[in-house]
Parts: structure tokens; sequence; C-alpha cells
């Protein structure tokens, strides 16, 4: 009897060993399988950041490439703005520009050039040897309170105009004044140039001021932007 109940003590202790490996043996599984679910979890991750890589890897070169083509189109317009101006200086280059000149209605511009070139700035022959091609007022009409508009006058010959600017220097002690015309954009550049070229005249440097561009002591002078 007593080795009957041994071998009961011992096929429990068997049994239960075997219920432990069991339970181990489950253990065992369900960390292999929460092993292939995390791995399973990092290669989707994984998938995910290649796919995240090369969906950035292909919105860097969109934006790369849209980039160059921005700056291929405002290289572009820049140029195209540029002989616009460039068009519209030439177009000019046999102009001068007459100042404060009283208006008048039914006016002849031409006649009113060639009656300043005479009386103010000493040229008897204007009429005979310069040809005016066409002379007006500058913009729309102006209240009367305001002073008068400008007179464009465009020459036949440019060393007509030469000569007659040369010539500005005799209408001084008058209001009249006479200047080269220039495109809007030219003219704002020139604008913010006067002052440093009245600094450079009165510190007695050579001055030059051409088109855009002035020079002091034959070296561009390069504004400096805030």
């Amino acid at each position: 009897m007593d080795r009957i109940d041994e071998l009961c003590s011992m096929m429990q202790t068997v049994m239960k060993k075997l219920e432990t490996l069991e339970l181990i043996k489950d253990r065992i599984l369900s960390v292999e399988q929460d092993v292939k679910s995390l791995k399973e979890s990092i290669n989707f991750a994984h998938a995910e950041l290649d796919d995240l890589k090369k969906e950035t890897k292909e919105r860097k070169e969109a934006e790369d490439e849209r980039e160059i083509k921005i700056k291929i189109l405002e290289d572009s317009n820049r140029r195209l703005q540029e002989s616009v101006i460039d068009l519209k200086a030439r177009s000019m280059r046999d102009n001068l520009l007459f100042h404060n000149i009283q208006e008048s209605d039914k006016e002849d511009c031409t006649d009113i050039i060639f009656k300043l070139l005479e009386e103010k700035l000493e040229m008897p022959d204007a009429r005979r040897e310069i040809k005016i091609d066409q002379a007006h007022r500058v913009g729309r009409k102006r209240d009367d309170r305001r002073k008068p508009r400008a007179i464009v006058a465009k020459f036949n010959f440019f060393p007509d105009r030469e000569k007659i600017h040369y010539n500005t220097k005799k209408s001084k002690g008058t209001q009249i004044g006479i200047s080269k015309q220039f495109p809007e954009e030219i003219e704002k550049v020139r604008q913010t140039l006067y002052p440093e070229m009245r600094r450079a005249k009165a510190a007695n440097q050579r001055v030059r001021l051409v088109g855009d561009k002035l020079f002091i002591n034959n070296v561009e002078f390069i504004p400096r932007h805030n």
C-alpha cells in the first residue's frame, strides 16, 4: 500500500511538473507571439519610416524644382523689366523736359520751346538749325493753383539735344528748369542719388550721374540699403 501511495505521490508530482511545463510552454508561445507582433510592428514602422523618407525626399525635390522654376521666372521677369526700361530710355534719348513754363489754353508747345531757346538760351537761329519732332505737356491738366506741367520736347537730332542741355546754364536766374527725360524707374533711383551727389560736389569731388548710376572720382557709388 505504501508503494502505491508513493507511486501516486510521484505521479501527482510529475503531473504538477507537466502542468508547470505547459504553463511555461504557453508563456513561451505567448512571448514568441508578442515578439512576432513586435517584429511586425517594427517592420511596419520601418516601412512607414521609409515611405515617409521617400515622401519627404520627393517633396524636397519638388520644392527645389519649384524654387528653380520661380528663380528662372524671376530672372526672366527681371530681364524683361530691364529690357522694357532700356527701350523706354532709348525712346527718351532725344527728349528734354522744360519745367516751370506757364500754361495757357490753345498754346503751341513747339513755338514756346523755340522762343525759350532764342530768348533764354541765346540760340537765335534755333528755328532754322534745330528740328523739334514734337512737344507737349506731360500728364493731365492741373488745377491753376498748382505749378505748370512740364513740357517734353523730342528733338530730331541727338547732338541738338546735347547742345541745348549744355546751354542750360544760361537759364540761371530764371525759374525755368531743363532736364533730360528718363523712365520713371530710373528717375526714382536718381532721386535717391541726388543728396550724395550734392555732398560729393560740395567736397570738390568729380561727379558724374549717368542714367541711374552715380560716379564719384570715376568710382561707382553703391548706396547702402537698410
